[in-house]
């Protein structure tokens, strides 16, 4: 059966992605006037969209400025961190009663296209994979509201400051993250619950790395 997204679900993804792209930065203030017109909508979405975006933490109505971008600051982003760590280290323990080798092969195909996008510095696509390739094992976690709340918690990040970094820098995070992802791999493989989980937890999502993910 076909999912149709509601009105409130097209603006809703419609300003993640405008804050995911650069469009709407912290503290900028979301025009509810250019949402309508782009969109061609009511007001009613929007407002709801809106109060939804605010009551899950991603934006905040303010008096007499309306809804703004909130910012992520390294102590929230490092608060984050240490819940998604555990989370998704949780879901990488359930799910190995179900991975197969086609989900292995799939994740070793999403690193090649990471070291690919770290090469030509294409940081948006390096995002999106990356995201892609933790979906895998969570998704197979056959836990919903585990995967509801890992999403939950992961929307915080809609932009990286990856360019607050020099390239050079940059590159070498990355490659290291990446080199992690092989590891997570050799893990599911090697099909202990407990070194899986704990290296998800406190060494891929380790919270030093949090400064990357202030917006």
């Amino acid at each position: 059966m076909t999912a149709y997204l509601s009105l409130k679900d097209h603006v809703y993804n419609f300003i993640q992605e405008k804050i995911n792209d650069g469009t709407l930065k912290a503290n900028a203030k979301i025009n509810e006037q250019m949402i309508r017109k782009e969109l061609q909508i009511s007001r009613t979405p929007v407002r709801e969209a809106l109060i939804q975006l605010a009551t899950e933490g991603y934006i905040e109505n303010l008096p007499r400025r309306g809804f703004i971008v909130k910012p992520i600051d390294e102590k929230k982003a490092k608060e984050l961190y240490t819940l998604i760590g555990t989370l998704d280290g949780l879901a990488a323990s359930l799910a190995i009663d179900y991975i197969t080798d086609e989900d292995i092969e799939n994740m070793k195909e999403k690193i090649k296209m990471l070291y690919d996008y770290i090469e030509n510095k294409n940081y948006k696509l390096y995002n999106k994979t990356q995201s892609e390739f933790h979906d895998i094992y969570i998704y197979i976690s056959n836990n919903e509201e585990l995967i509801r709340v890992i999403n939950q918690l992961r929307r915080n990040f809609l932009k990286h400051s990856y360019s607050e970094e020099d390239e050079t820098s940059m590159s070498k995070i990355l490659k290291s993250t990446n080199k992690e992802h092989e590891m997570i791999v050799e893990l599911f493989k090697k099909g202990n619950k407990e070194e899986l989980e704990n290296y998800i937890k406190n060494t891929h999502w380790n919270a030093s790395h949090a400064r990357l993910e202030k917006l």
